[in-house]
């Protein structure tokens, strides 16, 4: 099997200067990688979102763009109207660039008969573990939200025991959707993977199985155009063997 290996704009969100996303594009071009996901963390980004006509074309040419929907997507303070807004942008985003599903908290999830106006495929993501989003909290979501799908993050798995990400791939394994990948280095999440430990590498075995695309998803904080093609290369090398 073809391993698809994308990236998560979020990777680099310490890197621009500007609100708006497109902008980081240009340091992932260079990555020879399947695909984008571009990450919203929040309405701001995404009202302030301008695709260039160059991007728009790259991205379209990709086996696999996807959106992360704002992390406040719906709020504490319930807005009906913005939380259409926001979808709409979405939709349109998600039809220009060919995308091929939506990211959006389990918090975050609008009302069914809001979100079921829409075409585009849905997945959810399981949480770190403060944010109290527990694999029996997620079968409900899935009663609710029956065609949605889940990204599997390995890091927010990783802080709830080195043995999470394989309780997640046997209770919704025909759910998952994609892998966001990165490390958890001294209990922090989105680390680099050449830092962790084998009890991680261990914790991750189980996503070698997955016939899905898996979504680099760290926190880059220095901004080193060779840090970020090294650590492309090193997790394409993990898939490889």
């Amino acid at each position: 099997m073809t391993r698809v290996i994308s990236f998560a704009l979020g990777t680099l969100w310490r890197w621009g200067k500007s609100q708006n996303r497109n902008d980081l594009i240009k340091y992932v071009k260079e990555l020879k990688i399947d695909g984008v996901e571009i990450t919203f963390s929040s309405k701001e980004q995404l009202y302030k979102f301008k695709l260039s006509k160059e991007n728009e074309k790259w991205l379209k040419n990709l086996d696999y763009v996807t959106i992360h929907a704002p992390f406040k997507l719906v709020g504490k303070k319930y807005n009906k109207k913005e939380i259409i807004e926001q979808l709409k942008i979405i939709a349109k985003l998600y039809k220009q660039v060919n995308a091929k599903n939506v990211i959006i908290h389990p918090k975050d999830l609008p009302p069914p008969d809001i979100l079921n106006k829409f075409n585009f495929k849905v997945s959810t993501e399981n949480l770190v573990k403060k944010k109290k989003v527990t694999i029996a909290d997620l079968r409900k979501i899935f009663r609710r939200y029956p065609k949605i799908g889940l990204c599997l993050d390995v890091s927010h798995a990783y802080l709830w025991s080195k043995h999470e990400t394989l309780k997640l791939i046997k209770a919704f394994e025909e759910k998952i959707t994609q892998v966001h990948l990165s490390g958890t280095y001294r209990k922090k999440d989105h680390q680099s993977l050449r830092v962790v430990s084998k009890d991680f590498i261990f914790s991750i075995k189980p996503i070698f199985k997955l016939k899905v695309p898996i979504v680099i998803e760290e926190d880059m904080k220095i901004k080193s155009k060779k840090f970020v093609y090294d650590e492309v290369n090193f997790i394409k090398n993990m898939f490889e063997k």
